[in-house]
C-alpha cells in the first residue's frame, strides 16, 4: 500500500468518525450518499480520463515522450510543458490521467510541474468561460499577462528541487 491511499485511509476514517460524533448514522450515511452522487456523475468521465491517459501511453512511443519532455530535454521540455498546459481541459478526471502517462513513459519533473501548473494558471478555458465574464475582460487579461510567464519558473525551480530531494 502506498502512502498517497494510507493518508486517504486515514482521513476518511477520521471524518467519518467526526461524522458519527456529531449525527450519528444519520450524517455518515448522508456524507456517502452524497459522495455515492458525485460518483454517480463522475464515474464516465473518471473511466474516460484514465483509458485516454493508458492509450497515450502506448501510442505515444516514451522515447519521443523523454526527447522532449524528459529530464535531459532542458529548457525545451519546461516550455513544452509550460505551454502545452494552456489548451488542455476538462478538470482533473481528465488531465491528471494524462499527465500521469506522460510522467510515466519519461517526462521530467520540471516539465511536468510546469505542465500542472501552465493548466491550472494560465489555461484559455478558464479565462474565457469564466474570468472574462466574472471579471471583464480588462482584469482577467492583465492577470493571464502576469500569470503567462510563471509557468517556466516554476518548472524550472520544480525540477531543481526535484533533483535536490533525490525523489526517482
Amino acid at each position: 500500500m502506498d502512502i498517497a491511499l494510507l493518508i486517504l485511509i486515514v482521513l476518511v476514517s477520521v471524518t467519518a468518525v467526526a461524522a458519527f460524533w456529531k449525527g450519528r448514522w444519520q450524517l455518515v450515511t448522508s456524507g456517502l450518499k452524497q459522495a455515492g452522487g458525485t460518483l454517480k456523475s463522475m464515474w464516465l468521465r473518471l473511466l474516460l480520463g484514465i483509458t485516454f491517459g493508458g492509450l497515450i501511453q502506448v501510442l505515444i512511443p516514451s522515447a519521443l515522450i523523454a526527447d522532449w519532455l524528459g529530464p535531459a530535454s532542458g529548457l525545451r521540455g519546461i516550455l513544452i510543458g509550460s505551454y502545452a498546459g494552456i489548451i488542455i481541459s476538462g478538470g482533473p478526471f481528465v488531465t491528471l490521467p494524462i499527465i500521469a502517462s506522460i510522467y510515466a513513459a519519461g517526462a521530467g519533473a520540471g516539465p511536468v510541474i510546469a505542465f500542472l501548473v501552465s493548466m491550472n494558471l494560465v489555461g484559455v478555458r478558464a479565462l474565457i468561460a469564466w474570468q472574462i465574464p466574472f471579471l471583464g475582460a480588462k482584469l482577467a487579461i492583465t492577470r493571464y499577462l502576469v500569470c503567462f510567464f510563471i509557468p517556466p519558473l516554476v518548472g524550472l525551480a520544480g525540477g531543481a528541487v526535484y533533483q535536490l530531494l533525490g525523489i526517482v
